[in-house]
């Protein structure tokens, strides 16, 4: 009798396992979320909105009582874990058969998962679910240190239908929100906006530079004054008051040609036929000393139209 006690007693706690074993799975698994025990909640949910829609009254909106109502400011960097509970105990776990989970994780602990995320870098890389970047997206720190969207990650949940990460294939993981890669996007586009600031004030002052320096080649600095002295729009002569280029109304009127006009390394625009007057009046200058009748300093001309 008392072997067939043994024996009978063996074969209950083999069958208690095997069950215990079984449960385990399929919460490891999640399978009691598919469930049909959800869809009366579902048909009572219909029911509610039905008698709601049936006992609603129209109203007339006259636009009278308006209460202005301000938006909830939420911080937006505000770090919070997801799941501070630890799942309910299975009966493996109870019977001592595995392993319960682990604890939830304390502040410090999060702090020294999340100094191991920021050294792998896994912020500035983009998501491995989806390869994008995180931009301002919530994020997601799991207790592994790997990092996701945190819509990648919910989708990856329902589709693989469990609690594991993609990446290093962690079970039962615990998730924390986080803004790193908020932060970092904001850092970037920062210094995008500055890079650009300081390259055009940097062109404005090299334009500017350009406008009044002149340069050191030969050819360069003709074009300078030329492009100065043309800046300058100077209509009369200096030296004989005339207007420095006719008109063609003015030209069929009076029968007359449009005078020769010298510009000179000063920039400053004379007739030609009047500079060469100029020149033979001055008394002690040579030729290559000639001196300019506004500036007086020393030039060479060239001829620009006739």
């Amino acid at each position: 009798m008392l072997r067939h006690k043994g024996h009978s007693s063996r074969k209950d706690n083999l069958a208690i396992n095997a069950v215990a074993l079984q449960d385990h799975i399929l919460h490891d698994l999640q399978l009691q979320n598919l469930s049909v025990a959800d869809h009366p909640k579902t048909q009572v949910q219909k029911t509610e909105n039905k008698s709601l829609k049936r006992d609603a009254k129209a109203t007339i909106d006259t636009g009278l009582k308006k209460t202005t109502q301000c938006p909830k400011l939420e911080d937006s960097e505000k770090e919070y874990v997801l799941d501070p509970k630890p799942p309910p105990l299975t009966l493996a776990q109870k019977l001592g058969l595995i392993g319960p989970p682990p604890p939830p994780l304390s502040s410090d602990e999060w702090e020294k998962v999340k100094q191991r995320s920021l050294l792998q870098g896994d912020s500035m890389q983009p998501c491995p679910i989806c390869k994008e970047d995180f931009e301002l997206r919530p994020q997601v720190l799991l207790s592994c240190s790997h990092v996701f969207h945190r819509a990648c990650l919910q989708a990856f949940e329902k589709f693989t239908n469990k609690k594991t990460c993609p990446l290093c294939r962690k079970n039962q993981y615990q998730t924390r929100v986080i803004c790193d890669g908020a932060h970092l996007f904001r850092i970037k586009c920062a210094t995008r906006i500055q890079a650009c600031w300081r390259g055009y004030v940097v062109r404005k002052w090299y334009q500017n530079l350009r406008k009044t320096v002149p340069p050191t080649d030969a050819k360069l600095r003709k074009k300078f004054f030329e492009k100065k002295a043309l800046r300058r729009e100077a209509r009369d002569c200096s030296i004989c008051l005339a207007p420095l280029s006719l008109a063609s109304s003015q030209r069929v009127d009076t029968g007359q040609r449009s005078r020769e006009t010298a510009l000179l390394s000063c920039s400053h625009v004379f007739h030609h036929a009047c500079l060469l007057a100029f020149e033979e009046f001055s008394v002690g200058d040579g030729p290559p000393f000639h001196a300019c009748p506004l500036c007086r300093s020393c030039y060479q001309k060239k001829i620009l139209e006739c």
